[in-house]
């Protein structure tokens, strides 16, 4: 038939009027349609070998013992790179992956290790939670906390793990080219925000002036606190500057600070809730000055709905199971 086929080709014939003839010479034994076709382009690409092509070898399988051991060399591999050291598809490391019961997770910043005494300090989370339960004081609650933004955003590596097996923690590295943001928010959104300039620092200082402003701000958007019987709760973490003599002195604010461990960004609203937002938003960002940075942010805070910053407030007592051992939670 590939024969008459090409006989049918030189006499000027269509694939179409070809396939007619061949159902006419050899009823359902004829070749489809979609054949005659596809050798009518070999004919037309001046190749007219009748022979079948050489067929490739069977495609080789993946043992689960070889992609074991790449995965505790580096578990951060795609599945490209892993099917090109097999030699085999990366439909084939897909399958494989699955069947072991394996899941990708992105790998979360540690920003320290925890010694036995930081841990035991984060107890107090499960002073304020009891705290909350006698009486409910997490509406009362103002955050607020400095986030690097970066220039140049590059994105986290994600990792082929047992569900139940915990990620590998990484540092942040130490990249140039950041702005220092600093944020002030409660559960119905954003009081007030500075975004430093180039050569300024959060010092003991500069926190207290922020602070002035803040409260400022706090006296224009939120003219219902200062109807309440109960004062505002502050919430920050330890940093040098937050706890200076110079800012835990502010009484002209009347506001209760509560209570932070050290190191436990997890813990932090800003940190969990807010920048982790943010830094998916900022994924393979690029900006060129300070004015690109303002300008993103002035765009993108007001976006956020106020219910996105009342979830955290609701969210807290639920996520207090997770630290009774004093240690990050994922």
């Amino acid at each position: 038939m590939r024969k008459a086929l090409l006989f049918c080709f030189n006499l000027k014939k269509s694939a179409a009027e070809s396939h007619r003839m061949l159902v006419k010479a050899y009823g359902d034994n004829a070749l489809s349609e979609t054949m005659c076709r596809n050798w009518f382009r070999r004919f037309n690409d001046d190749n007219f070998d009748l022979s079948d092509k050489k067929r490739e070898n069977r495609p080789r399988k993946v043992e689960d013992y070889q992609l074991q051991a790449l995965l505790d060399e580096d578990d951060t591999q795609s599945q490209k790179m892993f099917a090109k050291q097999l030699g085999v598809s990366q439909a084939a490391i897909s399958m494989r992956l699955h069947a072991m019961g394996k899941v990708q997770k992105i790998g979360k910043w540690m920003p320290h290790e925890l010694n036995d005494r930081q841990m035991e300090r984060r107890h107090t989370c499960q002073i304020l939670l009891t705290r909350q339960k006698r009486k409910s004081f997490l509406h009362r609650i103002m955050t607020g906390d400095e986030k690097w933004i970066y220039f140049q955003n590059p994105k986290r590596k994600k990792s082929w793990i047992d569900p139940a097996q915990s990620l590998t923690s990484s540092s942040k590295p130490n990249r140039f080219g950041r702005k220092t943001l600093c944020v002030w928010w409660d559960q119905e959104g954003v009081i007030y925000y500075e975004l430093l300039k180039l050569n300024e620092t959060v010092n003991a200082h500069g926190y207290h002036q922020q602070l002035i402003k803040l409260h400022c701000a706090l006296r224009e958007k939120r003219p219902h606190y200062r109807k309440r019987h109960d004062k505002l709760i502050f919430l920050h973490d330890n940093a040098p500057s937050h706890m200076s003599t110079m800012v835990q002195n502010l009484e002209t604010l009347n506001w209760k600070m509560l209570p932070h461990p050290a190191y436990s960004p997890d813990l932090a609203p800003s940190d969990y809730h807010l920048f982790l937002s943010m830094g998916h938003a900022l994924a393979e960002g690029h900006f060129d000055s300070y004015e690109d940075v303002r300008k993103w942010l002035d765009e993108w805070l007001p976006r956020k709905m106020r219910n996105f910053f009342g979830v955290v407030y609701t969210n807290c007592p639920k996520d207090g199971k997770n630290i009774s051992e004093g240690k990050y939670f994922e």
